[in-house]
């Protein structure tokens, strides 16, 4: 769902659409409480719509954050099947690539 949609459906009042993203859901939400706050008068029109600039910007940084963790994760489950040789490997290199991955500190773990 594109941000003008969300927009659109928040300033009208409408339930939430099922099935958004993390991101499109804090948007969403964000934008409508915006909407009923000015249409309460508590927010005058330049704060209003300088709160949407904002929340806007967060949309579309939280999108791209979304993106890497999600293309992050992708690579980490192609790469999980050779972390174990990885570890077991008698190349000092190889070891050291796999505490980076891992994250793992053992007993034996490779100087870095």
């Amino acid at each position: 769902m594109t941000i003008k949609e969300l927009e659109t459906q928040a300033a009208a009042g409408t339930p939430m659409p099922e099935e958004l993203t993390a991101a499109e859901q804090l948007a969403f939400l964000s934008l409508r409480i915006n909407y009923v706050l000015f249409k309460l008068g508590k927010l005058d029109l330049e704060q209003a719509k300088w709160e949407k600039v904002r929340i806007i910007k967060e949309y579309e940084q939280n999108v791209l954050k979304l993106k890497s963790w999600n293309e992050a994760h992708e690579r980490m489950q192609n790469l999980a099947p050779i972390l174990p040789m990885l570890k077991e490997s008698g190349c000092k290199t190889c070891r050291k690539f796999f505490h980076v991955l891992s994250g793992y500190k053992g007993e034996n773990e490779v100087d870095m």
